[in-house]
């Protein structure tokens, strides 16, 4: 099966689709690309899901295995446009975020400003954020969320 398959049949919660990507998860070579499909058939405002199933997971996976965490380094190797990248980072937890070390690792990719939005969890949580110009732009969550 092709990845775009295998992506869309994971936003839509097929079992099958999901132990398929927990494989890929596994096989360190496929992320970048597994990344990559899953953000070019995420439903409108969902990104963010990426960020906490697949980044989030690596890293927890990692700390088991004893190995190091390669979640950033996958979601840059995805090699996606900033917006998406964005939104994607908008879904982990801030601690996540610091122990990827977000802030030196983007610095040349998004503003102080558009970094601190992502670190402030309170602001954002249960809500879309995406980049605006320099700055950001709060949202309502996306319906897949409720579906």
């Amino acid at each position: 099966m092709d990845a775009a398959s295998l992506a869309r049949r994971w936003w839509l919660h097929d079992l099958d689709a999901w132990d398929e990507v927990e494989e890929i998860l596994d096989a360190a070579e496929a992320v970048p690309a597994l990344i990559r499909s899953l953000a070019t058939t995420a439903p409108p405002g969902a990104l963010s899901y990426i960020g906490v199933a697949v980044l989030e997971s690596i890293a927890m996976q990692a700390d088991f295995d004893g190995r190091p965490d390669t979640a950033i380094d996958d979601l840059l190797a995805a090699d996606l446009d900033a917006p998406t990248v964005f939104e994607i980072l908008a879904g982990p937890y801030p601690d996540f975020l610091e122990r990827w070390q977000v802030r030196r690792r983007f610095a040349d990719r998004f503003t102080a400003v558009q970094l601190e939005v992502l670190y402030d969890w309170h602001g954002r949580v249960n809500r879309r954020v995406v980049l605006d110009g320099e700055g950001t732009r709060l949202l309502e969550q996306s319906e897949w969320f409720s579906g």
